[in-house]
């Protein structure tokens, strides 16, 4: 009896955990997804930078990716190897103003 109780409760203990782990890479992965985009809110194409709405921090990227972008654009940064970093429409404003998602 004592062996089956123990062993039950080991089983329910490591159901806990998994589940447990399972919710926290979950909620990480949702928050790093999150934490890539980013809202322009001005362009420098002059300095090749842009503000983002969320940090309301000046960002160095290639001139040539500022080009067609407009307050509101949906973009994530992706740093190059040669220490340069890319600029990555996701979505325009326009998109981003007529999508359902909330």
């Amino acid at each position: 009896m004592f062996n089956r109780v123990l062993v039950g409760g080991l089983f329910v203990l490591s159901a806990i955990a998994a589940i447990s782990a399972t919710v926290v890479a979950a909620s990480n992965l949702s928050e790093r997804i999150d934490g890539e985009r980013m809202t322009i809110l001005k362009t420098d194409l002059s300095a090749g930078r842009f503000q983002c709405v969320e940090h309301r921090s000046w960002y160095p990227v290639v001139k040539s990716d500022l080009r067609g972008l407009h307050p509101g654009d949906i973009v994530r940064l992706e740093p190059q190897p040669n220490g340069d970093t890319r600029l990555i429409r996701l979505r325009t404003a326009a998109d981003e103003l007529g999508s359902s998602e909330k």
